[in-house]
């Protein structure tokens, strides 16, 4: 389907942020979604502090499910603070006590310097689940754009070290193909849609993402392991370049017998749940994660 009308006119009025990318700013804390609790505290890393936040909800109830949310930004410019509403609706509308993780950016911080933090918060949150009013069964991980490649990668490691066992992943249009290629990328939607429509890959940090020979691309992941990953949710956008991969990581996982829920935002883009707040693909996104998080 064509472009939202919305999102072309944006464009069109904003004609920079085709490729510089949307800027965005939170509102107000007093207009931002109402939780019970939010939290700012770190935890242990051998030398180091991990700063993470944590949201409650208002649900009075015996034990909380965990998200641990790894944010977006192309690994370069995202923090706890610009996806501080993500996580309130998240919290707010499935009941979740999610834990956003502020993990060390590229390029200062290279491979696998964000990944080693998303592990090793996943794993404190497993370990300490009952402090955290949950159940260590009952963790699930999840994140936009290079967030949800960061989750994968936590869900296949712990499934290699067999360190803890996930519910469920959450990728919203995750980075899958770990290289900045364009016109030599087999996906047609890179060739489309870069810095068409507020991302450019050949500005991020991708490729600084992983230690390759410690965590490779998911789409090289052995189907024995791919076989054993948690119950996964995708969400790909027509007019985002990273559609195309996103889709494919949805095909693989089904071929190894994975429960996924793949959904296409037609008409939409990259970021569209960080963007464009009262669009009904933004509320649409956040209501099904809810439900999906919420399902057996």
């Amino acid at each position: 389907m064509p472009l939202h009308h919305y999102i072309e006119q944006y464009f069109q009025q904003h004609f920079e942020t085709r490729s510089k990318g949307i800027p965005y700013e939170n509102p107000p804390l007093e207009k931002r979604p109402k939780v019970l609790e939010v939290e700012d505290r770190t935890i242990d890393a051998n030398s180091r502090q991990i700063p993470i936040r944590i949201y409650t909800p208002d649900d009075q109830v015996q034990y909380y499910p965990l998200f641990v949310f790894f944010h977006g930004g192309e690994l370069t410019n995202g923090s706890i603070e610009s996806h501080d509403v993500s996580c309130r609706l998240l919290c707010q509308l499935s009941g979740y006590k999610v834990i956003s993780v502020d993990y060390r950016l590229t390029p200062d911080h290279p491979a696998p310097a964000a990944f080693q933090d998303c592990y090793t918060v996943t794993k404190w949150v497993v370990l300490h689940a009952s402090e955290l009013n949950g159940r260590s069964e009952d963790v699930v991980v999840g994140g936009p754009s290079a967030g949800g490649s960061l989750a994968t990668a936590v869900a296949i490691k712990s499934i290699v070290t067999g360190d803890f066992q996930l519910a469920k992943q959450v990728l919203h249009y995750p980075m899958i193909e770990l290289d900045v290629k364009i016109k030599e990328s087999p996906y047609q939607s890179r060739d489309l849609y870069n810095a068409k429509y507020g991302t450019d890959i050949t500005k991020s940090q991708v490729e600084l993402l992983y230690d390759e020979k410690r965590n490779p691309s998911p789409l090289l992941v052995a189907e024995e392991i791919l076989s054993k990953m948690p119950k996964t949710l995708i969400f790909t956008a027509e007019y985002d370049p990273l559609c195309d991969e996103g889709e494919l990581y949805a095909e693989k996982l089904k071929e190894a017998g994975v429960d996924v829920k793949l959904v296409r935002f037609d008409g939409g883009i990259h970021g569209f749940m960080q963007n464009f707040p009262g669009s009904p693909d933004y509320m649409r996104g956040y209501d099904i994660t809810s439900e999906f998080l919420i399902e057996d």
